[in-house]
Formats: structure tokens, C-alpha cells, sequence
């Protein structure tokens, strides 16, 4: 039972509201500061009075203690007389009698030389204590043997419950031998009628900040939670897929910050939403284009007698390899991207490997079909996998012969300068327009929607390429005029 009233109240917290949080935190600083205020201002009132005056009069005591020999001393004690409301008093104690060096009485301050018999009762109470005490009044008459033996009515005094007093007393010796004794006393004046005033003046204070504080705090909480609920209202629907969402440009810079932020990601899944969908469109194109070309020439040698003919036999054997191709391009993707294909790092000759990817382009050159050169000074070996960037190549090679032009010049340079290598690879097609340029490694990013399929390939090789390129920390990219042509290239490391 306790369990599930537990976790009551727990759900119920979780639903309480920034705004309702906001209140109640402002409200119960308020309370604190309030019942701080009125715990300094009455209780503890009349305990720091009397820490303050002790305070007071034992710095006034050490510092006439320590300059008693100087001779404007008389000066600073008069000074405290007027300035601090005490009685100073400077006795020569040195024989059986003492002796009154000097004596500066604050008016209506109850004297020291009025009660001799004080001097007598201070000094023993300051020789116990080491040579310097304060004590109040009921300390100087009954807590010293000098006067264990007088009646305590019989002594004259004042009234110490409407007249407290403090007094301090130090003992010094001086140069010539002699001992003083410094006694200063200082009134403390009753508090009780000033706690008084002040717990009105706090009661009408509790009133006006309690006041205020609800005001403020409904007022900072909806300042704080406005445009919260608006960023909420317009996160979810973001969530149903409402890219074309609104984040405000309001509230605290946090808040402007996390809209911002939201409106960048409603624009990124905007994007990667267009992408998701041209890629489904484009892999359906590409699945349904060889399985129709396959299943239509089967359906031909089928039915047609004569038509099982080796040629169109290869035509279902070369779409067959094409949607190989193209599944096996999607799951290379699929683990590049994921980091699910490790590296086969080795020192290879990246010369020879090029070399060697021409070889599968004898045929379209035999034919006149293409015209790929390879233009290099000396081999060059670097570390990584072979198998990988031998795939960047090809891609960018049969990239370059898809949007060539009726033109189809490709060449390869490899160009060393220092510790780097730089392959590039040059078309003579349309070009790529500026604004086109940063999308065109996306998967199935086309500059022109309408362009014909991929002669070769499937269509993903510059995703692929960038991929492999990123897991090499290699550094790409491309040049393109439109008109011109393109010049697609990498970087990499020789080996040492």
C-alpha cells in the first residue's frame, strides 16, 4: 500500500508543471527569506547587540592597553567616551591601594568610581582569567572571592535588569615596571522595545513580499513557460512528421538556442525524409528494370520457339549481374556507413592497383566506346586496403564515363607532392552546378532528375567512394564548371 502511494505521488510530481514548479520554488524562497528575516530581526536581535558591544569595548580596551604610553592617549579615550557612550577608567594597581591614573565618565553611564569596590572585584576576576576579562554585572559582584563576604543587599548599585552593563577589564605593564589596569564600561541599552517595532514593521514587510512574491512569480513563471509550451507544441508536431514546423525566435537565450536547434534538426529530417523517399523511388527503378528485362526474355524464349539464342540468354545473365550489382552495393552502403566493414590495412603500390582496374576497360577501349588515359611519374605505395580504395577508383572512373558527354575522354592523374598522393579523375561531360556540388555524394543524388540510369554500376558508387575515403581519414572532393567538366579527387598518405 505505502509502495503504491509512493509511487502516486511520484507520477504526480512528474505531471506538476514548469510554470506550477516555478511558483512554488519563488514562493518558498520567499518563506525562507521571511523566516530568516524575522529569526535575525527578533530572536537573535538582542544575542548580536551584545556580541557587537563585546566586540567594541575589547578592541578599545587593546588598543589603550597597547598605546598607554603615548602621549595622546588621553585623546583617543576621551574619543571613545563620546563616540561609543563608555566610561574609561586607568588604575595604577602596582601597590596594595590603587591609585586612579585617569577616569572620563560618559553621562549617565553608572561611573566606575561610583562602586570603588568594583575596581578591587575586576582586577581579581581579570587576574583568574590571565589578565584580561568582560563580564556583565551580576559577574563583577558574586563570582569573585574580594567580595565573598559583603551582603548582597547591602551593596549599592543600580537596577541591572533596566540598566546592563558590560565591563571590560585588561592588565598591562609598562616600561618602568608599574602595573595598570584598563577598565572600560559600556551600557547596553534594553532591546525590547525595539523588537517590538520591528516585528510590525516585519509584519507589514511578510505582507508586501508575500504579495510581490506571488505576483512576481506567477508573473516569472509564465515569462519562463510561454515559450517552453510553444517549443513543446511545436516539437510534437515535429514528431508527426511536420517538417514544416516553426521554432519562435523568443525567450531566454537557452530557449532561443534549443529552438534553433530544433529547427536545424526539423530541417535535416526534412531532408533525409526527401532522400528516404527518392531512394525507395530509385531502388524500385533499378530493381524493376533488369527483373522486367529478365523476366520478359524468359517469358520470350519461352513461348517464341528460336528465341533461345545464346544473345539473349547473356541479355538475362548481364541483368541478373546488374541487380547483383546493385543488392550488393546497398549492403557494402549499409555496413560502411554502420563501421560494420574493418579495414584491411597494407602497403600496396596505389600505381599498380590503377593499373590493373584498367584492364576492365580494354574492351570499351578497343571499341572506341571511351578513351581512359592514366597519366602518372612514378609508382607510389601507401597504406590501406587495396580491395576498398581500388573500389573508390572504379566508381569514379565509371561515374565519370556515365555523365561524360558524347566526348567520353576520362583521364587519371596521380600527382606526389611530398608525403601525399592525389589521384584525380577528369571528365569532359556538363559539369555540376555550384549549389549541386555538396549533395552529389549522397546516395542516388542526381543533377538532373531526369538523366538516364547508371551505364555501369548502380547508382551508389559516390556514396560508397566517400565512405571508404572517410574510413581512410582521406581527404576529397570536386571541381566542376558547368560546360566544362568535373575533376573528382582524393588524398592519401604515401608510405614511408
Amino acid at each position: 500500500m505505502k509502495n503504491k502511494m509512493k509511487e502516486k505521488e511520484k507520477k504526480t510530481r512528474r505531471r506538476l508543471s514548469l510554470k506550477v514548479r516555478l511558483i512554488g520554488a519563488f514562493l518558498l524562497f520567499t518563506a525562507l527569506m521571511l523566516v530568516v528575516l524575522w529569526l535575525f530581526q527578533t530572536v537573535f536581535l538582542d544575542d548580536f547587540y551584545k556580541v557587537i558591544k563585546t566586540r567594541q569595548i575589547e578592541k578599545a580596551a587593546n588598543y589603550i592597553c597597547s598605546n598607554i604610553e603615548d602621549d595622546d592617549i588621553e585623546e583617543y579615550m576621551e574619543s571613545i567616551k563620546d563616540r561609543n557612550g563608555m566610561t574609561v577608567g586607568v588604575y595604577d594597581t602596582s601597590g596594595e591601594l590603587f591609585r586612579r591614573v585617569y577616569t572620563s565618565e560618559y553621562e549617565n553611564s553608572f561611573g566606575i568610581d561610583i562602586m570603588p569596590h568594583e575596581i578591587y572585584a575586576c582586577y581579581e576576576k581579570a587576574k583568574e582569567e590571565g589578565g584580561f576579562v568582560v563580564v556583565d554585572n551580576e559577574q563583577i559582584f558574586f563570582e569573585n572571592d574580594f567580595l565573598s563576604g559583603i551582603d548582597r543587599e547591602d551593596m549599592p548599585r543600580f537596577d541591572y535588569n533596566t540598566n546592563s552593563r558590560l565591563t571590560c577589564a585588561e592588565i598591562v605593564s609598562i616600561s618602568d615596571g608599574k602595573e595598570y589596569m584598563v577598565i572600560l564600561r559600556s551600557p547596553i541599552a534594553p532591546v525590547s522595545s525595539t523588537v517590538e517595532t520591528l516585528q510590525i514593521q516585519l509584519i507589514i514587510v511578510s505582507v508586501v513580499l508575500g504579495g510581490l512574491g506571488i505576483i512576481l512569480a506567477v508573473l516569472v513563471s509564465a515569462k519562463i513557460s510561454k515559450p517552453l509550451s510553444k517549443t513543446n507544441k511545436a516539437a510534437k508536431e515535429l514528431a508527426k512528421q511536420n517538417y514544416g514546423v516553426t521554432f519562435a525566435d523568443e525567450g531566454y537565450k537557452e530557449i532561443r538556442e534549443l529552438n534553433s536547434t530544433l529547427s536545424y534538426a526539423a530541417k535535416e529530417l526534412s531532408a533525409v525524409d526527401r532522400l528516404r523517399r527518392e531512394l525507395i523511388s530509385n531502388i524500385s527503378h533499378d530493381l524493376r528494370t533488369p527483373l522486367t528485362m529478365i523476366s520478359g526474355y524468359a517469358e520470350v524464349m519461352r513461348d517464341i520457339p528460336g528465341e533461345n539464342s545464346p544473345e539473349n540468354l547473356q541479355v538475362i545473365i548481364d541483368e541478373s549481374q546488374r541487380l547483383s550489382q546493385l543488392v550488393t552495393d546497398l549492403l557494402d552502403l549499409s555496413k560502411l556507413e554502420s563501421g560494420n566493414i574493418p579495414l584491411a590495412r597494407e602497403r600496396f603500390c596505389l600505381t599498380d592497383s590503377i593499373r590493373s582496374i584498367f584492364i576492365r576497360y580494354e574492351k570499351l577501349i578497343a571499341d572506341d566506346e571511351c578513351k581512359i588515359s592514366f597519366e602518372q611519374d612514378t609508382d607510389v605505395d601507401v597504406i590501406g586496403d587495396e580491395i576498398r580504395l581500388s573500389q573508390v577508383i572504379y566508381n569514379l572512373i565509371n561515374n565519370a564515363i556515365n555523365y561524360s558527354n558524347e566526348d567520353k575522354t576520362v583521364t587519371v592523374r596521380q600527382i606526389v607532392t611530398g608525403d601525399k598522393v592525389r589521384i584525380e579523375i577528369s571528365d569532359k561531360g556538363e559539369g555540376i552546378e555550384k549549389e549541386d556540388l555538396p549533395n552529389i555524394w549522397d546516395r542516388y543524388y542526381r543533377v538532373d532528375k531526369e538523366h538516364k540510369s547508371a551505364v555501369i554500376g548502380s547508382g551508389l558508387g559516390l556514396s560508397i567512394a566517400k565512405n571508404v575515403l572517410i574510413q581512410h581519414n582521406a581527404r576529397f572532393g570536386v571541381k566542376s564548371a558547368k560546360g566544362v567538366g568535373s575533376t573528382f579527387w582524393f588524398e592519401l598518405n604515401t608510405a614511408d
